[in-house]
């Protein structure tokens, strides 16, 4: 059985956790069925994504793109149709691909980039679609035509659908009409333990930190480490001590020294630590008391669920995907992004009472640890996945296809030396000014001739 999976991201930095659970996805399909193998269709240039499928031994094919979600809500024009003309060249090309050998079954990994569901139904090839994010929502995406018709078309475009919550299941059902089948990440938890046993270094916490609290994920507005070291903040007024590590990378310039910044005028810059990127960031989040996602929706949480596993009480938003991992009050604490003080009464509980940590995080793990194996895993997706091979497939009129190759022939009359859309441009201009030109002249006539 041939498939072909369609990633969104380079991972110019690390790999994001719907890379990393597509990759597990497909090892696990190895693991399974000798007679699997999958194809990558991934984005150029070469990032963390392709060495770490160059590791694992596998095929791929890279392709200039980026998709139909954008980071920018009001791009401008040009932007917008420069890269529309790079997207559909590659939708030619993949579509040549999968010509050449052609796959019992293609999936796309995230809602980022449709161009591999185009070609498969182009081509009238199942396809099958994982949903791993809200989008706009979690992302600060930006659709280009709309969430509802956006959703609508994963829908269409799919003989399967699936989300990795509850929460987004729900959220993406009342665009489509479909079913939708919800797979948790899986986590190798032998694999983090053994991660996790390291000595963190550098040194997550001052000497005396009061307590430790570590947030792990991307440096930015969205993630909201500044929530956290508000909190940490609010705390200090009420003679509560506690510090705060940050592990993550950032792509906005010098956010670091705005959070650094933040922290200073609260007066706690000595009690936050930003250790930056980190290879393996797990002897962090050891070295923690409690760990927060700080976010205000996630739409799955695999921090927070790593968190768990690791026996730290997790706190997280009480909206999104947060609330299906964390039992509040049992096995960690929910807070509402809307109200602030929600999060620092979280914290002000377990720096009162370190039974209550020790009791939650021990809790934490033997839930965590149930739900890593359930009707929602990755077994139960192989299953649905496999069983669409050889079976109905919505096929898009043969027009696409002509639709899909214009870049391309575009492309090639450039090479040629054919008329360059300047130069045709400039003929149109050049004939209507000789018509205007015209005018005059003619009234001029039918004037003296009457």
């Amino acid at each position: 059985m041939l498939v072909y999976f369609v990633n969104h991201s380079t991972a110019p930095i690390n790999l994001g956790g719907a890379e990393r659970s597509l990759i597990q996805l497909v090892q696990d399909w190895y693991d399974r069925d000798p007679e699997f193998e999958a194809v990558f269709i991934t984005k150029h240039p070469r990032g963390q994504f392709i060495a770490a499928i160059e590791e694992k031994g596998w095929a791929y094919e890279a392709f200039r793109y980026r998709g139909w979600t954008i980071p920018k809500p009001e791009a401008p024009l040009s932007e917008i149709t420069y890269f529309a003309r790079e997207d559909y060249a590659s939708v030619g090309r993949i579509i040549e691909m999968m010509e050449r050998r052609r796959p019992d079954l293609v999936v796309t990994n995230s809602i980022v980039a449709p161009w591999g569901a185009f070609a498969a139904k182009v081509l009238g090839i199942p396809h099958a679609w994982f949903v791993r994010e809200y989008g706009d929502l979690d992302h600060g995406l930006a659709f280009q035509i709309g969430r509802e018709r956006t959703f609508h078309d994963v829908g269409l475009l799919s003989e399967a659908v699936f989300a990795n919550s509850l929460a987004v299941r729900d959220h993406i059902a009342q665009y489509m009409d479909k079913p939708i089948q919800v797979v948790y990440p899986k986590v190798d938890v032998t694999s983090l333990d053994a991660k996790a046993s390291a000595i963190a270094d550098p040194t997550p916490f001052p000497a005396d930190p009061g307590l430790r609290i570590a947030v792990v994920g991307r440096l930015s507005d969205t993630k909201g480490q500044w929530r956290v070291i508000d909190a940490v903040g609010e705390l200090e007024k009420r003679g509560i001590r506690a510090s705060v590590c940050l592990v993550g990378s950032w792509t906005d310039p010098d956010y670091d020294v705005q959070l650094t910044a933040r922290a200073r005028a609260l007066g706690i810059d000595d009690r936050v630590t930003i250790v930056g990127e980190q290879e393996n960031p797990f002897p962090f989040v050891s070295a923690a008391d409690v760990c927060v996602t700080a976010s205000s929706i996630e739409a799955f949480g695999r921090t927070t669920l790593e968190y768990m596993l690791l026996s730290k009480p997790a706190i997280a938003s009480s909206d999104g995907g947060g609330a299906e991992l964390v039992e509040d009050g049992a096995t960690g604490s929910l807070f509402s992004p809307e109200d602030p003080e929600t999060l620092v009464d979280a914290i002000a509980r377990y720096a009162a009472d370190p039974a209550a940590v020790a009791a939650h995080g021990a809790a934490a793990r033997e839930r965590a640890l149930r739900m890593t194996e359930h009707e929602y895993s990755n077994a139960a997706a192989i299953d649905t996945l496999t069983g669409l091979v050889g079976g109905p497939a919505y096929r898009l009129p043969e027009i696409a296809r002509y639709w899909f190759a214009l870049p391309g022939h575009y492309s090639e009359m450039m090479r040629t030396g054919g008329m360059t859309t300047v130069r045709f441009i400039a003929t149109r201009i050049r004939g209507r000014l000789r018509n205007l030109a015209k005018r005059p002249v003619a009234a001029v006539r039918r004037v003296v001739g009457r």
